[in-house]
């Protein structure tokens, strides 16, 4: 009687180590699949490096799909955005030419509309309301550009202290349309 007791503790302990081994397995297709979501968005961007490391960096990307990545994408656009916002009083205490400063408070006003677009951009994608979703993000790129713009419309031409937040968030923005273009066609 012993014998079949042991038979059957065997295979109740082999059934459940299979079924921790599916469950693994599961998981680490489940992250594949992201990954590859991820890939083929960033193989449309013109970055794919800061594309790639942008959603590799963030802890929310392996859940997510492509809803979820919209929505990642516009918060981290956020996130620079605000950052920009609380940087630039800080850059403009440091400007003492009356054009430098002027050119930087037009970008404090374009970083100030752009985190209002943004917020749209947020709870229209919440809403899966991507032709709105759209409209925001292409306000947030376009106060970007200005901001850039500012900087080498006229002379003097210089470079603009916040060069690199521009091209993030021009970035970013370009990020989310090629995430929503699928659900554009719907």
């Amino acid at each position: 009687m012993a014998f079949p007791y042991c038979l059957a503790m065997v295979v109740i302990v082999a059934a459940g180590l299979l079924h921790q081994l599916s469950d693994a397995i599961l998981v680490d297709a489940e992250v594949k699949a992201d990954e590859a979501l991820v890939n083929s968005i960033c193989e449309q961007t013109e970055d794919y490096n800061f594309c790639y490391s942008t959603f590799d960096r963030d802890p929310r990307t392996p859940v997510a799909d492509r809803h979820g990545l919209a929505l990642i994408s516009i918060a981290l656009n956020i996130d620079v955005v605000q950052e920009t916002i609380d940087r630039i009083p800080k850059i403009l205490e440091s400007i003492t030419d009356p054009m430098g400063k002027q050119r930087l408070e037009a970008c404090q006003s374009d970083y100030g509309a752009a985190l209002e677009k943004l917020h749209g951009a947020f709870k229209s994608s919440s809403e899966k309301s991507y032709r709105e979703v759209m409209n925001w993000v292409i306000d947030v790129d376009n106060k970007a550009i200005h901001c850039e713009g500012v900087y080498s419309s006229r002379p003097p031409i210089t470079e603009s202290p916040i060069e690199d937040e521009n091209q993030k968030v021009i970035k970013l923005a370009n990020i989310t349309f090629i995430i929503i273009d699928p659900f554009l066609s719907t």
